[in-house]
């Protein structure tokens, strides 16, 4: 099992009736490689939610992982760096999904 829940589970954002609504960022960055299970299964969370973000593919530009380094002081992957300043690293579905729900995405 790649995951705590299933992509589907994720896709529709959930929001209380009648919430004011919450300002989105308009992008996000993801620092990930392709050999990396956990990025996309990140990525793919994203795609089904359709939110706009930046692929940094490391394997491609591995020079940008110490930008990565520098925001988390891991070298864990995926990073995923939010306009609000907050990022997450190696996220669960679940974790990510809360994040993107706080966003409004």
């Amino acid at each position: 099992m790649i995951s705590d829940i299933s992509i589907d589970a994720v896709a529709a954002p959930r929001t209380a009736a009648g919430a004011p609504s919450v300002d989105r960022p308009e992008r996000l960055t993801v620092y990930g490689a392709e050999w990396c299970r956990d990025c996309r299964r990140s990525k793919a969370v994203l795609d089904v939610r359709r939110v706009d973000y930046v692929y940094v593919d490391l394997a491609a530009h591995p020079t940008r992982a110490d930008e990565a380094e520098a925001l988390t002081g891991r070298k864990s992957i995926p990073v995923l760096v939010f306009p609000d300043g907050e990022h997450l690293v190696e996220p669960t579905n679940a974790e990510l999904a809360a994040k993107l729900d706080r966003c409004g995405l």
